[in-house]
């Protein structure tokens, strides 16, 4: 196939990120696929109104019928006029659409004059066979200088209602077969684009050749120096960060002088002008994080980069595009526009660059699949065919989940669960989760893995405080228990849920807790996802006092409704099908075990000589080190208290735990053989896992199954584990790992550190395979669908 890419070659020529772009798309094209692309590119003035008219009559005039396929994505390049014309949109003119308003300009143009009021009647029919007519008539106006002044303004009115006329025209329905863009913030945008139209929202990649981390040494961004990027409220921020540290700043823009002169006699800020692409890859390989503070950008490639060198981005709420990637305290902060809140920040990244460190790198997994190859991939295939509350494909069937927590990034155990089972049903339906966050963070939309989305919506101030009254009750988190009661609290949230269900197949309530919020909203067919038995859950939870006792009957009764409502429901164990029926009578036939899982091909298995090899190579052959991994959850932090019980007996082995359990000891004293590491990044925990003789499960209370036994499998440790740690994995005592009591733990690490290797690895390998067979996320997706074949 034969691909001409057209777009305006801007005067005076600059190179900016739709130039990277439009060559990015040509060199995957030409050296990756078995398609050929020549970038066409016309000179497209536009700084008064008889240049822009002039840009976009000779694009309506290009005759490229030699070519197969055309793509464009900016005015006035889409003009042009082919059979087979995808759209991949960055913008429309800003000025004349979504930031007119800010020019205090009229909205619609009013004349006497008869040629102007002819040409606005024909205007308003939208016909494409007028523009020949109405081009001339513009010239010959011009020509003769009876264009009257009000007219010619740009911008104004009369321009900006011609431009949308132009613009109505090339994008209509019948000119375009594909929608796409560069972002859910321009997929929004009021006017882009025809309404009812189906938007594929695809992320450019950066063009720059590959990305490094290195150490984080100062704070860097590059952009133009022009008033759009904000550069100025950065260096604003400089006045009040406390910290000795140094803010480089690449690019050059009209605004380089005044805000070197704003900047004065800082010798933290340092101008660094033009920088190359090598040097580029090296600047945002040392720094600590990156700034980056446009004004409703459209996407924001910085960001982008900064991620895939592993580094947290500081944005603002108002920066559009840049706020699909921050996520607050996950992949970075986005603040108020204002620079003590950006200083603040900036004194923060400093003062915890280990913790910056885990965001970029969190960061770099939320972009790492935008690439070229996928670009072009998803540029090329056929147009979705129903409008979709994202721009998602109906060509397979849609799934809306409703969650009462973010899910990406996974770090706890329930978000590991939704996270990877959806990933993986997305090879059979597009998947879009709706989340409730905190009221600190910020909305969020967008692509966290292929065919799944999440739109994240904060709690309301009012939803927050009811929250926080009924907490200093309880004195443990109820975030998910006081949804049913809460909920209509944050109206944006069940305006967004209202909106991913319209165009969904099915819902699916991850948790009892948002149930009543679906029904209020929808008929359609309701799926429960039941992580637990709540009810039992939370008794084992919950305070003995009066409050709780009847959160505890709330949590029965919207439990029993969501169960007799759905359709189907997933329970993580056999157990907790029974308990279900135990409690509620609930019919097991409508019940599907979907078991926790692991992806065993991201897990990498170590072989007992690596094991040595590894301990040998940090000097630590004759440490003997038990490890526990876990989230801040309550069977966990039980689970901790053990082993904290345990260690003084045994001060000859070294106890490690890993995981945000920590935190809640990090102010507690501990015996000097237990360390803490917190949350770490994934390459951290592979080097754990590496050196690790024994992996512990001390846990006693709980439902569901145990994720960490199934990591501790696939990175073939030695595992002991209480009885409840095993619950619904069917392994076996001695077979697959050694089960013991809490109070047993000490002979069972006893019985570890002496038993033959030989031993060890047959009860490693049987472990591993169990998980491979039985466990991994892929089998476990494959085996609901078969499953559930007779409720679809």
């Amino acid at each position: 196939m034969h691909i001409a890419i057209v777009a305006p070659s801007p005067v005076p020529f600059c190179i900016g990120g739709a130039e990277k772009l439009w060559w990015g798309l040509q060199e995957e094209i030409n050296q990756n696929t078995s398609h050929q692309a020549e970038l066409i590119k016309l000179p497209s003035p536009e700084q008064n109104f008889s240049e822009l008219i002039d840009s976009y009559q000779q694009f309506s005039e290009l005759d490229l019928r030699h070519f197969d396929l055309v793509i464009s994505g900016k005015y006035p390049a889409w003009m042009v006029k082919h059979p087979n014309h995808v759209c991949y949109m960055l913008h429309r003119l800003r000025g004349l659409y979504d930031a007119y308003h800010l020019t205090g300009l009229p909205e619609r143009f009013t004349t006497n004059h008869p040629t102007l009021s002819r040409l606005q009647k024909r205007i308003q029919q939208g016909k494409r066979g007028d523009l020949p007519e109405i081009f001339l008539q513009l010239k010959q106006l011009e020509s003769s200088g009876k264009l009257p002044e009000e007219a010619a303004h740009f911008p104004g009115a009369f321009v900006r209602e011609l431009i949308h006329y132009f613009d109505g025209i090339a994008l209509d329905p019948k000119a375009i077969k594909k929608y796409t863009a560069i972002s859910h913030n321009v997929a929004n945008r009021k006017n882009y684009f025809p309404r009812g139209s189906a938007i594929d929202v695809i992320y450019p990649p950066s063009s720059l050749r590959r990305f490094e981390q290195g150490s984080s040494d100062y704070f860097f961004t590059i952009s133009r120096l022009d008033s759009a990027k904000r550069i100025r409220l950065l260096v604003e921020a400089m006045r009040f960060v406390k910290s000795k540290v140094q803010l480089k700043i690449a690019g050059t823009g009209p605004d380089e002088k005044r805000l070197k002169e704003l900047a004065g006699d800082d010798d933290r800020i340092e101008f660094l002008g033009f920088v190359n692409d090598e040097d580029v890859i090296g600047l945002y390989a040392n720094a600590i994080a990156v700034p980056y503070l446009p004004y409703d950008e459209d996407y924001g490639l910085v960001v982008i980069e900064a991620m895939m060198s592993g580094k947290p981005v500081l944005t603002t709420i108002d920066a559009g595009g840049p706020n699909e990637f921050v996520i607050n305290g996950e992949t970075g902060f986005s603040v108020l526009p204002e620079p003590a809140a950006l200083a603040e920040r900036i004194d923060y990244f400093y003062q915890h660059r280990t913790e910056a460190k885990q965001m970029g790198l969190t960061g770099r997994k939320l972009v790492e699949t935008i690439t070229w190859e996928n670009t072009v991939t998803r540029l090329l295939s056929e147009p979705p065919l129903k409008t979709m509350s994202n721009g998602m494909s109906k060509s397979r069937q849609k799934i809306t989940i409703a969650v009462t927590f973010s899910v990406f990034p996974p770090r706890g155990g329930g978000q590991s669960r939704v996270f990877h089972l959806y990933k993986h049903l997305a090879k059979y339906f597009d998947i879009e989760f709706v989340s409730v966050t905190g009221f600190d963070q910020v909305p969020f939309a967008g692509e966290i893995a292929e065919h799944v989305y999440e739109i994240r919506i904060p709690k309301s101030a009012e939803h927050q405080q009811k929250e926080q009254e009924i907490e200093k009750e309880t004195r443990v988190p109820i975030t998910d228990i006081v949804m049913p009661d809460l909920i209509h609290l944050t109206p944006e949230y069940l305006e967004a849920l209202k909106t991913s269900i319209a165009s969904s197949d099915f819902v699916i309530a991850c948790h009892p807790y948002l149930y009543p919020a679906i029904r209020s909203i929808t008929d359609k067919p309701i799926w429960y996802e039941a992580q637990d038995v709540e009810v039992d859950l939370k008794a084992k939870i919950l305070p003995d006092n009066a409050v709780s006792r009847k959160l505890l009957e709330s949590i029965k009764k919207v439990e029993l409704e969501c169960c007799n409502a759905s359709q189907l429901i997933m329970t993580c164990s056999q157990n907790d099908a029974n308990l279900l029926n135990q409690i509620y009578g609930i019919d097991l036939n409508k019940m599907i075990e979907v078991p926790n899982g692991v992806d065993t091909e991201a897990i990498a298995y170590i072989s007992q000589e690596k094991r040595r090899s590894m301990k040998e190579k940090l000097g630590i052959s004759n440490n003997f080190t038990a490890f526990f991994l876990g989230s801040w959850h309550d069977p966990n932090l039980k689970a901790v208290e053990t082993i904290l019980n345990l260690a003084p007996s045994l001060p000859d082995i070294n106890f490690l735990i890993v995981g945000s359990v920590g935190w809640a000891f990090q102010d507690k004293k501990r015996p000097e053989n237990v360390g803490f590491l917190g949350e770490v990044e994934e390459e951290t925990k592979a080097i754990v896992l590496e050196i690790a003789d024994v992996a512990l499960n001390p846990v006693t209370f709980g439902s569901g199954t145990n994720l960490k036994m199934l990591e501790y499998f696939a990175a073939g440790i030695p595992v002991i584990s209480t009885p409840t740690g095993i619950r619904g994995l069917g392994v076996e005592h001695g077979k697959h790992c050694i089960v013991a009591e809490v109070d047993q733990f000490a002979s069972a690490i006893a019985q570890v550190r002496s038993e033959s290797s030989t031993i060890q690895l047959t009860r490693i390998e049987a472990a591993r395979t169990r998980v491979q067979q039985q466990y991994d996320w892929r089998v476990i997706a494959d085996n609901f669908m078969a499953a559930s074949a007779t409720f679809r």
